[in-house]
């Protein structure tokens, strides 16, 4: 994901076969990936390695911390105070 949700589309939620938009669809789908960003968690291995951004968070089970990307090339994962972990 390359930025993160942009304000609703105005455009018709649904077309006239009641079925979402393509911009409708899109948007969804950005606000699923969100929402599972903010629940990734597991272990200092297997931190995700794609689809990194600035800010994506992840919870470290093995720090028992909450970390987020600070850069992504190279990545770079901080902890609440901004140490590199």
């Amino acid at each position: 994901m390359s930025s993160f949700l942009q304000g609703q589309p105005r455009v018709p939620m649904f077309d006239k076969a009641g079925n979402f938009t393509p911009a409708w669809a899109g948007w969804f789908t950005q606000a699923q990936q969100i929402l599972q960003d903010l629940s990734s968690s597991g272990a200092t291995a297997a931190r995700p390695t794609n689809a990194l951004y600035t800010g994506k968070f992840y919870f470290d089970s093995t720090l028992g911390l909450p970390i987020w990307v600070k850069s992504v090339n190279p990545t770079v994962w901080v902890n609440g105070a901004g140490a590199p972990v």
